[in-house]
């Protein structure tokens, strides 16, 4: 999530810096829509919702100014099914400041020309979600066509040169062993790659939880791996201190106590409500404060260990370690 820029950089440290201190979240993940185009085995989306209330663009302003987070994430759902969404990232764009703007899409109804118009619009990174290297992405999401699209698609956008591609693979009992292989496709499209872990949260299936001896054994190795690419060069996000804590995560049972869902990093509701994640969509509070006051204070939740959480309650060190060795990639 880091911009070509010196004075950028420095921004986003005193931010986190001002943000930590008050308490306000480094990240907001606007879930503009629970609506989505596919069904994927791992994740609570997908379903219509028939007439759902969903905030306008000026709303989600609203809120923005109120919690003035460094990155603003918009996802869904799938976040192309709203016909607003070019305005509703209009309105977070500051160009050469922040936030830094994130768009999270699994790219079904994306093409070269919508992308260059989020772009104009104020898109920073694009967190496109793959699974496998292959068609199998299809079986997982119940979307046939959709890695042939991808395959020819993401190639297409990276030529421009931009760096702004990551794709994102939520890591599962079922793909876990293939992401080496996603790590290979990945940087042959010429983008980055990200993991997030599944939570049985989600879905309430435990059975693609990573638990078994068997299982936390060969994840390892490919844990350590990933880090061993990563120092090689590889084009990997997650930082090397995350990839160990996602192994600490399942080794742990799937469980990361100390979550600081409402602090660190929080959710905005398609309707403007706001949750302190995807998982509990449920608890809805009006404004952050009251969030705080009600959940985070007595928050004792340790089932998830997601991309955004593992991102944003990193310490100090490793969030200016980390933006600095990114920017000297660039």
């Amino acid at each position: 999530m880091i911009k070509q820029s010196r004075f950028f950089a420095i921004e986003g440290v005193l931010w986190w810096i001002w943000n930590t201190i008050m308490q306000k979240p480094w990240a907001i993940s606007i879930e503009v829509t629970h609506n989505c185009t596919a069904n994927c085995e791992h994740c609570d989306k997908g379903e219509k919702i028939p007439n759902e209330k969903q905030a306008t663009p000026e709303e989600y302003r609203k809120i923005y100014e109120r919690i003035r987070p460094l990155v603003v994430q918009i996802s869904g759902g799938e976040p192309l099914l709203r016909k607003d969404i070019f305005d509703i990232v209009r309105v977070f764009k500051n160009p050469g400041h922040l936030p830094y703007i994130v768009f999270v899409t699994n790219a079904s109804l994306l093409n070269k020309e919508k992308y260059n118009r989020l772009k104009e619009a104020g898109v920073d990174q694009f967190s496109i979600s793959i699974d496998f290297p292959d068609e199998r992405h299809d079986e997982n999401r119940h979307l046939i066509g959709l890695f042939q699209h991808l395959n020819d698609l993401i190639p297409k956008l990276t030529a421009q040169g931009d760096n702004d591609i990551t794709m994102i693979t939520a890591v599962t009992r079922k793909n876990y062993p293939y992401l080496l292989d996603n790590l290979r496709l990945v940087r042959k499209w010429g983008a980055k790659l990200n993991l997030s872990m599944y939570t049985a949260g989600r879905t309430g299936d435990r059975d693609l939880l990573i638990t078994s001896p068997e299982d936390l054994v060969a994840f390892r190795k490919i844990v350590d791996q990933l880090i061993e690419e990563k120092r090689k060069g590889a084009c990997i996000f997650s930082s090397e201190a995350v990839l160990n804590r996602y192994y600490q995560f399942y080794e742990n049972g799937a469980s990361a106590p100390g979550c600081k869902a409402g602090i660190r990093s929080l959710v905005v509701n398609p309707d403007g409500t706001l949750c302190p994640g995807a998982m509990k969509k449920d608890l809805t509070f009006k404004t952050q404060r009251e969030l705080r006051k009600r959940f985070s204070k007595h928050n004792t939740c340790d089932e998830c260990f997601i991309s955004l959480r593992a991102n944003t309650e990193k310490p100090l060190r490793e969030v200016v370690r980390d933006i600095w060795a990114e920017k000297s990639r660039l």
